[in-house]
């Protein structure tokens, strides 16, 4: 991979897969465009459709069996939605396993390095029930354990290709906002989130903070941040920006792929622009410094 990226033919690297891929290919000498991996979670706010938000999700995360990184890792609710989503997920195939299943799940998800398995990727949730020793009902599409924290220890808040998620119940909206922050710190920042929700005032405050390039709402994950269900690009290359380690935060396109040549001709003097309608559209220096203050303070929250 090493030479291939070094060879002299090679004008421009496209890094899809982990952050050692993407370092490597940064690190070629040439130019590269990587993107990370995803890890995002679901918000069933209380102002949702919850039929229609364990839908979009039961189809995400059941398309390809849950091989796009943009898919659902995880849902997170409140505690008084808690019994509302666990039997409509119930009825849509959702299997919310008990703590025996969970542990045995959860020890066939990753290698003793931290890696994924590959073993257990695009598989079925009866497949992945079978391989950890226990049975699922028919029509079960996915498999869900119950959280609490992120981190290298809980295999549930990772990225899992596999139709498995893991399930947080907060106590307040505010413990919501705080939990999927964790998350994505520890996996999964600059790529995707997904909000159920038909408040908008929640879901302005979530998009204002979340450090995402993709903010999906009321749609499946997956389809959604790939432009099956959105206004976005088409694209299965997904850019996590630079609080992602991206060089960008696109729906890799074409666009993305080619240099621009610009032919510009001259304008006039400097003193005839600055006499003309331009000058009174110059940006005023109070204004970039409040701004330039603005950003600071957010960086050092």
């Amino acid at each position: 991979c090493q030479e291939l990226m070094k060879a002299e033919p090679v004008r421009l690297i496209l890094a899809t897969g982990g952050p050692g891929m993407v370092k490597a290919a940064y690190s070629s000498g040439k130019p590269a465009i990587g993107v990370g991996a995803g890890n995002g979670p679901a918000y069933i706010h209380r102002s949702a459709d919850v039929a229609h938000a364990l839908s979009c999700i039961a189809r995400s995360k059941s398309f390809d069996y849950g091989t796009v990184c943009a898919s659902e890792q995880s849902i997170i609710v409140e505690k008084d939605m808690e019994s509302a989503v666990r039997s409509e997920g119930e009825r849509q195939g959702f299997y919310f396993m008990d703590t025996a299943q969970a542990n045995a799940l959860a020890k066939l998800l990753f290698r003793p390095n931290g890696t994924l398995n590959p073993d257990i990727v695009g598989k079925s949730a009866a497949k992945l029930a079978e391989a950890a020793g226990f049975s699922v009902p028919g029509g079960t599409r996915v498999l869900v354990a119950r959280e609490q924290e992120a981190g290298p220890t809980r295999p549930y808040s990772m990225e899992k290709l596999c139709p498995v998620l893991a399930f947080f119940v907060m106590d307040s909206e505010d413990d919501v906002l705080s939990k999927c922050m964790e998350v994505l710190r520890h996996e999964g920042s600059g790529h995707t989130f997904a909000i159920h929700a038909m408040d908008e005032t929640v879901i302005r405050r979530f998009a204002s903070k979340i450090p995402v390039s993709r903010f999906l709402v009321n749609t499946p994950a997956a389809l959604g941040g790939i432009g099956a269900t959105t206004g976005l690009f088409p694209a299965l290359t997904l850019g996590c920006g630079a609080v992602g380690g991206s060089s960008s935060s696109n729906n890799i396109s074409p666009l993305d792929l080619i240099n621009i040549r610009r032919v510009a001709w001259d304008l006039g003097e400097s003193t005839a622009i600055r006499q003309s309608s331009a000058a009174a559209q110059a940006v005023n220096a109070e204004l970039v410094e409040l701004l330039t203050e603005k950003i600071l303070q957010r960086l050092g929250e």
